[in-house]
């Protein structure tokens, strides 16, 4: 059986670069949604919600592109298909301590671990 997303972010973190090749944002974001949809797991639309309360960009945008609205302005989001490799580290850095606070704020993480 698949681990939920709560309990294998940990591992996604310490081994990025073995569960998404070119460690890039875009890229980070397929392999979620794709481990998500194996898993049977829902939460990424939880998240979603949780952005949107955060009020940081339209509630009509995808959870990644929420995700860059805590980094760039709303109307300035740039096409993250050109990131460079400093921009892609930093979404990637966000998104994960975004999904950290979100699975601790729910309840959602073992209390044994920490939460970077």
């Amino acid at each position: 059986m698949t681990e939920s997303l709560p309990d294998f972010l940990p591992k996604l973190q310490k081994h990025h670069g073995i569960y998404v090749v070119r460690r890039t944002y875009e890229g980070t974001c397929a392999f979620l949604a794709g481990y998500e949809l194996g898993s049977g797991d829902r939460v990424l639309k939880e998240f979603h919600g949780w952005l949107v309360e955060r009020e940081r960009g339209r509630p009509e945008l995808y959870w990644p592109l929420l995700v860059l609205c805590e980094i760039y302005e709303d109307g300035a989001l740039p096409d993250l298909r050109y990131f460079t490799p400093a921009q892609d580290e930093e979404a990637v850095g966000v998104l994960f301590r975004l999904l950290d606070v979100f699975f601790e704020s729910h309840g959602m993480v073992d209390r044994g671990r920490s939460v970077s």
